[in-house]
């Protein structure tokens, strides 16, 4: 998200509105910078405090909106006077964008070098590159990262997603609208059907594609065309004006749908969708008018200053919240955000003032101004994909300690993401390859992540005790009939899915895997019609995992940090530093009621990693590997361990030792 088309604040001051002033004029409006300051100031209290406002993500669509219609009416003017270039336009949008985003992604690299833990630093190292190379969205939907997924925020670079879109417009527009502009008299028409067509788009996306609907320029283009339509549309109709009554009924209900927008919807709501046409139109109503009180309202020199340093304000509140989240194991204090929030006012001003303004108006030729920012920004790739391909780059830490600072996708790289762990996919996703190799006797992971995680050991082992193993697992959906979640919207679905695929495949033991932390009647409940499902199906043998060891704040590989840090030595092996032993004997206590009530085994897990004097935090020779890497995921050393200790258990009437 950005502010074409501002000026500084000063020249604004020096430009007067006439009273009624046609909404198409050439002349700077304040309004719009203020319009500006409306919209980004909800998408900051949205990310700070969701649930004040939990609709403030729309702030992003009525940018868009804003947007296409500055750079289309830029275009459209000079295209009419034969004075278009697109060398210029291009210089005029990397002098515009270039300098707040270098320094910010800059800032947050240099910040995430001390306190970022490794697998945070290498999605950074990933999120730089695709800052730098205007695809934030697109790598963030190949990495199947949805915006409102629990611990998206982590990510201090994820807001960088509407950057792309807008960039990527800017790419193809331009172009495209000289063409347009050979058929004066019908551009708005053309204008609009693209609009329409990109509309259609969006709509027609099927749920099982969300985040491709929420990332995608194909589907996001038609914000953008809204503003685009309204510039062409109100040049072209240079003589109309709006009267009074008008141009107040159409503001009146622009304030009210961004209010509507605003506080009406939620992170549950589809997005984009047909919702979504409620902060479109309505800024395009606000901007399709003039000379109302709500316009009033919005050219307050307080809002129009907000709004003209609203871009470098977008780029550092959300690397700012992110850290301060991260700082505090992630609920912050309300003090802390407020502080927050105030800080990135005061280094939007400092920015805009101290290196935006000087770089985009200073006196040097704009020819070595635009190289020298390319050759700047040219300068970050290194710095992603070192932070990529290091895993987190370990070396900022102590060699007593760097082979444990673990980034998690060592790990998870095991795990068939996408595949037999399905992220933010429907059931349909699930591959072939999920239900092995056909060999008997057949075990069958259902659960979440954590079941993803105890797969690898599953498959080490099998090898020596000759079973098979098969794999269906979800992120954030554990094997509970008729479990919802707001942010994975296919549970459910793929609950059910997996019920089927178990009465198809009749393995000979289902293992129930999840991280259970999960309210107690929700799992009385959906354990209580799992079983019964299993059941009817002709499944005889029903284990359920207990929860592993959990460890608190950033999880075992940060502790491990921490701890050297006090101590100056290596976490012991066996430890409660940090620990949710409590949190796990309590979950203990309960699945061992629960599983005897059912008449289903329980393997408990804390059992095999947990005495009196501590969890394992670390096996292997020399105790050298971890055995989990976050909160709670166990390391492929740890599932292998828990494998080898358990599948007796496991196995039960049918285990068998190798000849």
């Amino acid at each position: 998200m950005r502010n074409a088309g501002s000026v500084d604040l000063a020249a604004a001051r020096a430009l007067r509105l006439q009273p009624r002033s046609p909404a198409h004029a050439l002349s700077y409006r304040p309004d719009i910078d203020g319009l500006r300051a409306v919209a980004v100031m909800a998408v900051l209290v949205f990310h700070a405090f969701p649930r004040l406002m939990p609709g403030g993500f729309a702030g992003v669509d009525v940018f868009f909106v804003i947007s296409g219609y500055l750079i289309t009416a830029i275009i459209d003017r000079k295209c009419a006077d034969g004075s278009f270039s697109f060398a210029t336009f291009y210089a005029r949008r990397i002098l515009r964008i270039f300098p707040s985003l270098i320094t910010v992604v800059l800032a947050t690299f240099l910040i995430a070098w001390f306190v970022l833990p490794v697998g945070e630093m290498e999605a950074l190292g990933s999120n730089i590159i695709g800052a730098i190379a205007f695809a934030e969205n697109l790598m963030l939907h190949a990495q199947i990262v949805g915006y409102f997924d629990p611990g998206a925020e982590r990510l201090p670079l994820l807001h960088l997603w509407s950057l792309g879109i807008e960039e990527q417009y800017y790419i193809v527009w331009p172009a495209a609208f000289v063409l347009v502009s050979r058929w004066r008299s019908q551009k708005a028409a053309i204008v609009a059907a693209l609009a329409a067509g990109s509309l259609v788009v969006c709509l027609a996306t099927p749920a099982k594609e969300a985040a491709w609907a929420f990332y995608a320029p194909t589907t996001r283009g038609w914000e953008l065309l809204a503003g685009s339509f309204l510039a062409v549309w109100l040049r072209q109709q240079a003589g109309l004006r709006i009267g009074p009554a008008t141009a107040g009924l159409l503001s009146s209900l622009g304030v009210a749908g961004l209010l509507v927008a605003f506080f009406g919807f939620s992170s549950a709501s589809p997005w984009p969708g047909v919702r979504t046409l409620v902060p479109v139109l309505s800024a395009m109503a606000l901007i399709a008018t003039s000379g109302t009180p709500a316009h009033r309202v919005l050219a307050q020199p307080a809002l129009v200053l907000t709004g003209l340093i609203s871009y470098p304000l977008y780029l550092w509140h959300y690397p700012l919240i992110a850290f301060t989240k991260l700082h505090f194991g992630g609920a912050a204090p309300i003090w802390a955000l407020l502080a927050v929030l105030g800080a990135s006012i005061v280094l939007a001003w400092l920015t805009y003032r101290a290196i935006e303004f000087p770089i985009r108006f200073g006196a040097a030729k704009p020819t070595w101004r635009v190289s020298s920012l390319l050759a700047a920004l040219a300068a970050l790739i290194p710095v992603g994909v070192v932070a990529t391909s290091t895993r987190g780059l370990p070396i900022r830490f102590a060699p007593e300690i760097r082979a444990f600072m673990l980034s998690g996708s060592e790990t998870w790289m095991h795990w068939r993401r996408g595949r037999c762990l399905l992220l933010l996919q429907p059931a349909s996703e699930f591959g072939a390859d999920c239900a092995g190799q056909g060999r008997r006797p057949l075990l069958l992971i259902w659960g979440d992540s954590y079941g993803a995680a105890l797969y690898p050991g599953l498959l080490h082992v099998s090898a020596e005790r000759g079973y098979d193993v098969a794999q269906y697992t979800a992120s954030a959906c554990p094997p509970l009939i008729g479990y919802t979640l707001d942010a994975r919207p296919f549970c459910k679905s793929i609950n059910d899915d997996v019920a089927q695929r178990i009465g198809r495949l009749r393995p000979d033991v289902v293992i129930l895997d999840s991280t259970w932390g999960h309210d107690e009647t929700v799992l009385r409940q959906g354990l209580l019609r799992t079983v019964a499902v299993l059941r009817a199906s002709g499944i005889t043998r029903i284990v359920l995992m207990g929860p592993p060891p959990g460890w608190q704040g950033a999880g075992l590989s940060n502790n491990v940090r921490d701890y050297f840090r006090q101590s100056g030595t290596v976490l012991p092996e066996r430890t409660f530093f940090r620990s949710n032993d409590e949190w796990t004997r309590g979950r203990d206590a309960l699945f061992r009621e629960l599983t005897r009530e059912l008449g289903i085994a329980y393997i408990s897990v804390r059992d095999v990693f947990c005495n009196a004097e501590g969890c394992l935090s670390r096996i292997g020779p020399g105790a050298a590997q971890l055995t989990a890497f976050d909160p709670g995921h166990l390391t492929i050393p740890g599932a292998i361990f828990l494998v080898r200790e358990t599948i007796d258990d496991l196995l039960g009437p049918l285990r068998q030792r190798p000849p």
